[in-house]
């Protein structure tokens, strides 16, 4: 069986088929820069459009929201981080922080000054306390390969290129999620730059609102963090599967997802699983696939799949070969997932109803270009209480992530509008929340959507910490 990927998904849809982030000081992103920081090459590497090298960094998830910085600032260090926001802050400059480029709606982009921490990826493990200390700028790829030289694992996301710092920030969803929770519940200690560009540290122990806030609030609003200590996992394999049941007629394709649903949340914890869907090309019929991994044994998990598949194919691998297997063949190539995309969220508090299953695969067999994830809840993410972290969609059953992805600027109106159509139709049917590292600048209310119950504990926060609002984007948590 060939390896699925979600990259490989998106190309699929594309072949079968500018919101802009927001400015601190309206027009003046666009006014001549004051000279910069005179900051030494050991400690940053500052680019403008004119320099040779400003290209090779340009690179970005999203081509609909990229933008053209005036001055991108690749910080070294964190005291270099520091003396970039203390610089922007004193000249009233808007700016972003920058690490893996993935956001969505392009919050980590800006037309005045990017503050871009990719050459601050340094990863140190610690076998004696089970720990890692990671850079802001790494990759999850990074920290992957690096800490399996020790035998250890962590619970992050299934893309490589994603950079640790959004990830971690926002949550962090992957397949070990279930077993072990977020990737924000194996966070214990972070070191950030505050609104006056001085450093400051933050776990259990000091500043613990600090320390709360990053862990589910989302990059962009409490600091420009330079560093993390992580909790890694001592794991020696992993088992894989990956079910596919192409061409399925909505009626069949809306009767495996409410199984799946009755499933998943509820499934041994040891077990971690996401359903795939989008529209057979050429068709009226939908292609469906459950992909996932388990800690457990392989018995228990061949009983647990029996209603997808009476012979599931399931692999046992290192931790390591899983995250190549579902990364694919370029799933470590940035420049090979660059395209113009468009994705929202929902989540599930309960099972959706018969209506609102058949309403999303009758809606996919219709529209071309769009594909719906479903990750698995439950489990560990369930055992932590909502306000334990600012991450607050800890009782959910899953979440539900809606993208579309094109090649050609002549057909963004008409994907924005056919994915805001779709999203449309399930309104009736899910409860409205979304995930933050899922940003949809569509969203009227999308503070309560994020964040929920923790919503007012995060401005209190971020009132008492950044009063000026310094670190803001157009999803920045607001202010009390």
């Amino acid at each position: 069986m060939s390896t699925f990927t979600r990259r490989r998904l998106l190309e699929r849809i594309a072949a079968a088929a500018v919101a802009a982030p927001y400015v601190l000081a309206g027009n003046r992103a666009r006014a001549q820069l004051p000279p910069p920081p005179n900051l030494p090459a050991s400690e940053a590497l500052l680019l403008r459009p004119s320099d040779a090298a400003f290209s090779q960094y340009q690179d970005a998830f999203n081509l609909r929201t990229e933008l053209t910085p005036q001055l991108r600032a690749l910080c070294k260090t964190a005291n270099a981080v520091g003396v970039m926001v203390d610089w922007c802050r004193s000249n009233r400059l808007p700016f972003a922080l920058r690490c893996g480029g993935h956001s969505y709606e392009g919050f980590s982009q800006s037309a005045s000054v990017v503050i871009d921490f990719r050459m601050i990826d340094a990863i140190a493990v610690d076998p004696k306390t089970n720990t890692a200390t990671v850079g802001a700028g790494a990759s999850l790829g990074d920290l992957y390969r690096a800490i399996a030289q020790h035998g250890y694992a962590f619970p992050g996301g299934s893309c490589p290129t994603v950079g640790v710092s959004g990830h971690l920030l926002g949550g962090g969803y992957g397949y070990l999620a279930r077993p072990y929770g977020l990737a924000c519940d194996n966070l214990i200690g972070l070191d950030l730059i505050d609104p006056q560009g001085k450093p400051v540290h933050a776990d259990l122990q000091q500043n613990t609102d600090l320390f709360w806030a990053n862990r589910g609030g989302g990059g962009g609003s409490f600091g420009a963090v330079t560093g993390y200590r992580l909790n890694l996992i001592k794991l020696s394999s992993v088992l894989t599967f990956n079910i596919k049941l192409p061409a399925l007629s909505p009626t069949r394709a809306a009767g495996i997802m409410k199984e799946w649903q009755a499933w998943a949340p509820q499934a041994p914890r040891t077990i971690d699983s996401n359903l795939v869907l989008a529209k057979h090309p050429g068709s009226s019929t939908v292609d469906l696939r459950c992909a996932g991994q388990s800690i457990g044994t392989l018995q228990e998990l061949r009983r647990e799949l029996r209603f997808l598949s009476s012979s599931p194919l399931v692999t046992q691998r290192s931790f390591f070969d899983a995250v190549n297997y579902f990364a694919g063949s370029d799933g470590w190539n940035y420049k090979a997932q660059e395209a113009l995309m468009k994705g929202k969220s929902d989540y599930a508090t309960s099972a959706i109803s018969d209506a609102g299953l058949a309403t999303l695969t009758g809606e996919l067999s219709r529209r071309e270009g769009i594909y719906v994830i479903c990750d698995s809840y439950g489990g560990a993410i369930a055992a932590i209480a909502p306000n334990a972290t600012a991450f607050a969609h800890r009782k959910e059953l899953y979440c539900i992530q809606y993208g579309s992805t094109w090649t050609d600027p002549k057909d963004t109106k008409d994907r924005l509008q056919n994915m805001s159509d779709f999203y449309a139709t399930m309104r009736p049917f899910v409860s409205g929340g979304a995930y933050v590292n899922y940003c949809d600048k569509d969203l009227a209310n999308w503070p309560d959507a994020y964040w929920g119950q923790n919503l007012a504990r995060l401005k209190q926060i971020k009132s008492s910490f950044d009063p000026d609002n310094v670190f803001q984007h157009a999803q920045s948590v607001p202010e009390a």
